[in-house]
């Protein structure tokens, strides 16, 4: 697609300049100039596959058929509020961050899965970017102020900068997670700053 939209923009200044030439040499050795040039031009493609939603565990795990297989994905750099809580009480803003996804992640749904580096955690379950159409959940997640960036290591830091700045968006709105004070910690989340 980029090559596409660089090659219609230099296509249209090569035949603005064609006025300017006297020779239709020139244009000629010109568009070859430009196909070189185009054909060193990588294609921007989002290097993903096309998975299909089982269901949503909560805000940031997901459960997705992958190539005829079932695959747990922890979604990338975000961490939501726990709606099912293995060990402790369900967190403020728990269920509300695992029923968006719910509504934004329909049963059958197919996503594009792009899947990080080391591709799987210490639980086993296969870490990724989910995205719908063009847009990243993992980062939607974070602008409607259900999740907060962690687990920040790298090379699976591919769209930390954008996460960074919907963070600090959402912060400034004081939505979600933001809007009570002392809520988010480094570590988690603190219920005491709910009571």
């Amino acid at each position: 697609m980029l090559k596409k939209i660089l090659l219609t923009a230099i296509i249209t200044s090569a035949f603005s300049l064609t006025a300017a030439c006297d020779y239709d040499r020139e244009l000629i050795l010109l568009l070859n100039e430009i196909n070189q040039i185009i054909d060193t031009v990588p294609e921007a493609e989002l290097s993903g596959r096309e998975v299909q939603i089982i269901r949503v565990v909560d805000g940031d795990t997901v459960i997705v058929n992958d190539q005829d297989k079932e695959e747990m994905i922890r979604l990338l750099l975000i961490d939501t509020p726990e709606s099912i809580p293995p060990s402790k009480e369900k967190e403020y803003l728990g269920e509300s961050s695992s029923d968006f996804a719910k509504v934004a992640l329909n049963k059958g749904d197919t996503v594009t899965l792009e899947i990080g580096n080391p591709d799987r955690d210490a639980y086993g379950r296969l870490l990724g970017y989910i995205w719908v159409d063009d847009t990243n959940f993992n980062q939607l997640m974070i602008e409607e102020g259900f999740a907060r960036v962690v687990n920040i290591s790298e090379p699976n830091t591919k769209y930390l900068d954008e996460f960074i700045r919907a963070e600090e968006q959402a912060k400034e709105q004081k939505i979600g997670i933001w809007s009570v004070p002392g809520y988010v910690t480094e570590n988690g989340f603190d219920m005491s700053a709910i009571e």
